[in-house]
């Protein structure tokens, strides 16, 4: 095919310069579109004096062979004459391509200004060509940083992350923080250094520690066998309750009581628990040796209510007594607690403390387990009448006990539980008050326990009830449990009104523990408690300690019990 040409004329000097990127291995990128010449510089000089010029094609490279004649049919010259003619306009063309350089560089730097709107249109709404695979990358972990940033459940991650690092375990342990926990650690050493807001409280008529009783001798020790819980055996104080701590955990009642896994579910599952974290006493070892390692504790609860959730928590701790058990004269700590919520029942009848007590008092839930695990080891042996109750107000887990409520039982009911007030009288022969003193309850379990139980080496007498002649015979009273939450007393009165037409004289409050509550209902006589038991409708049926009881019905489909007090007399006969 014949090659066509186009004649070219430029004046001197006022012509396009050569295009420095026409001969390069790619060629010039802007084609026809180009501000330069594409000739060859052997025919710069030629174009400039009007010679033919061969027209740039679509293919960027163009050789020598490219020159022509001026005519069509002329084949193309030999490559001879070029190459003649190219020693003497190499040299001033070649300064002429490298004075044109700056200027080719023109193009690169036009080029690259088209990429800062992809960018820009990667931030917008649609994806530049060809980053569609890598745009909804970059969008997803930007998403990621801003989700991992704003969401608070991330930032655990990056703490635990950074803590494994040599760097942040350096920084970790140097921390004030951890510096008040080693201080935490040493002042354990003794739980007299303890500088707590503590609120004394004392009860008017609680009688004395009754310190002139003597203390039994130490018995001999247990055969070692291998315990689920520790045992009370590297001080002679703990060596004297030993076999007190192991009768204790074999009453039947002990793994029930005591599982304290179970009041922990119990107690999240109800949203009683989160006040505090529940404590566990520390091994023994050096840091207690001068510490008592017997203690006799008695608490004081109260009813409080979370104000946001409507939770109740009917065991919140408003008073705690510790009494040494080598010397009860020694009160270790005796304070009112401040509840953390509200109190909506003090419970004045039975601790006696009312609602002015109780204001500004400083010592919490904390302060008091901070005392008991400075005070005790895991073999420190605990000392009280249902101690496991005062266990679950501390929110405190701990196996050496010697309860008083677990080692007596009562004469005729061979399940059921006697009193402490029964105990002080029977075994102490004392008078117990109406209203409970805790320091007073704690040295009453503490006698009772040496004077009843191991002076008896073990084999105490049967405990004979005396509280139903103190109630009018205790026929005026109908027993009431299994009560659901949310019930309260006016539903049980309206309850008896409904079902039987006669209304009780009195309903307390209910007492509840985990999931359901109990209560004594008073009537105006023995006559109208018993009309109003043989009134309710269903089948009178005994429980384990003989006393009679029915079930009322709820329109959930559960049911309540209410007991009688006593039991018939053929079977206390039997």
């Amino acid at each position: 095919m014949v090659k066509k040409y186009t004649l070219h004329k430029t004046d001197d000097g006022d012509g396009p310069a050569p295009c420095a990127f026409f001969l390069s291995p790619k060629g010039c990128n802007n084609g026809d579109n180009c501000k330069f010449a594409h000739i060859l510089p052997s025919a710069a000089k030629a174009a400039q004096s009007g010679s033919l010029v061969p027209v740039a094609s679509s293919n960027n490279s163009v050789s020598s062979s490219d020159i022509s004649s001026e005519s069509e049919d002329e084949a193309p010259p030999a490559p001879v004459a070029p190459k003649a003619k190219t020693p003497k306009a190499k040299t001033p063309k070649a300064k002429t391509l490298k004075a044109t350089t700056p200027k080719a560089s023109t193009p690169k730097i036009t080029t690259p200004k088209a990429k800062p709107q992809t960018v820009l249109d990667a931030d917008g709404m649609f994806a530049a060509p060809g980053e569609r695979d890598q745009t909804p990358k970059s969008d997803k972990k930007r998403k990621k940083r801003t989700i991992e940033q704003t969401d608070p459940f991330s930032k655990p991650k990056h703490t635990a992350t950074a803590a494994t690092t040599p760097q942040a375990t350096s920084a970790a342990t140097s921390t004030p923080k951890s510096k008040k926990r080693a201080k935490v650690v040493e002042k354990q050493s003794s739980f007299r250094d303890l500088d707590l807001p503590v609120a004394s409280f004392s009860v008017p008529g609680a009688f004395s520690a009754m310190a002139n009783l003597p203390i039994s001798t130490p018995p001999t020790a247990a055969p070692p066998q291998p315990p689920k819980f520790p045992i009370p055996a590297s001080t002679p104080e703990g060596i004297k309750w030993q076999n007190v701590v192991i009768a204790t955990r074999k009453n039947p009642r002990y793994q029930a009581d005591f599982d304290f896994d179970k009041v922990r579910k119990q107690l999240l599952e109800s949203k009683e628990s989160g006040l505090s974290n529940w404590v566990k006493a520390m091994p023994y070892g050096p840091w207690c040796t001068s510490n008592p390692h017997a203690i006799a504790i008695d608490c004081e609860m109260c009813e409080t209510k979370d104000p946001i959730s409507g939770v109740s928590n009917h065991k919140a701790l408003c008073r705690l007594s510790v009494v040494n058990a080598v010397n009860p004269d020694e009160v270790l700590l005796d304070t009112l607690v401040k509840p953390e919520w509200p109190v909506v029942d003090h419970r004045s009848r039975i601790n006696g403390i009312k609602k002015d007590h109780l204001e500004g008092v400083q010592f919490t839930l904390q302060h008091a387990q901070a005392f008991m695990t400075a005070l005790c080891s895991n073999e420190t042996v605990i000392i009280g009448h249902a101690v496991h109750n005062d266990l679950v107000a501390l929110q405190m887990e701990h196996h050496c006990n010697a309860d008083s409520a677990m080692l007596f039982s009562v004469k005729d009911e061979l399940n059921a539980t006697c009193s402490l007030k029964d105990l002080a009288k029977q075994v102490l022969k004392r008078e117990m008050p109406d209203v409970h003193d805790s320091v007073n309850d704690a040295r009453v379990a503490l006698f009772v326990l040496e004077e009843g139980y191991l002076k008896t080496d073990g084999k105490p007498e049967p405990i004979i009830r005396t509280v139903r002649a103190k109630r009018n015979g205790g026929n005026n009273d109908l027993f009431v449990h299994r009560i659901p939450k949310g019930c309260i007393p006016e539903h049980i009165s309206n309850m008896f009104l409904a079902h039987t037409h006669i209304k009780p004289k009195e309903v307390p409050n209910i007492e509840f523990n985990s999931d359901t509550g109990k209560t004594i209902v008073s009537f105006v006589s023995a006559d109208h408690a018993n009309s109003a038991f043989k009134t309710l409708d269903g089948e009178a049926k005994p429980d384990k300690t003989g006393r009679f009881q029915k079930r009322v019905y709820l329109k959930t489909g559960g049911y309540i019990n209410v007991r009688q007090m006593t039991a018939p007399k053929k079977a206390v006969n039997k």
